[in-house]
């Protein structure tokens, strides 16, 4: 599919965004929605504990805005955002790769799972998120 691309055997360590922000289950839908106005991100990993349990998206916190607005009617939407943890939304299993595997082989993961996020994991441990925009800026490179 992408083999004949100079990118496509390009590792996800050297396209991954490293600077990764990630939440609590525990943590509000109003606490992700302010960071991702502060810091424009689209993609959050969600702990419990010390354990990743998935992953919350800007589409996420939206869908959940919208329906918490229609049950609280009256009430501001900011308010009642902060009646909703992110565990309430979360989705899981979250999808995790290698940072060693190609761009390619993560390309085919993102499509057959349908996920826009892969969460780069090294030994256990969270090191970065590889997304739909980190592909489309590598392969947009001169």
């Amino acid at each position: 599919m992408f083999g004949q691309f100079p990118f496509a055997e390009k590792t996800v360590r050297e396209i991954m965004t490293t600077d990764v922000v990630t939440l609590s289950v525990d943590d509000t839908l109003r606490m992700a929605n302010d960071i991702m106005a502060l810091a424009n991100l689209r993609f959050f990993p969600v702990y419990q504990g010390e354990r990743i349990v998935g992953v919350v998206s800007w589409v996420d916190l939206i869908r959940a805005s919208l329906a918490s607005a229609v049950r609280h009617g009256g009430e501001p939407l900011r308010e009642a955002l902060g009646a909703i943890t992110i565990g309430d939304v979360t989705m899981g299993p979250p999808i995790t790769v290698s940072p060693n595997l190609t761009m390619a082989a993560a390309a085919r993961i993102m499509v057959e799972k349908r996920t826009d996020c892969l969460l780069v994991v090294e030994r256990d441990c969270l090191i970065g998120l590889a997304t739909r925009t980190d592909f489309l800026r590598e392969m947009a490179k001169p």
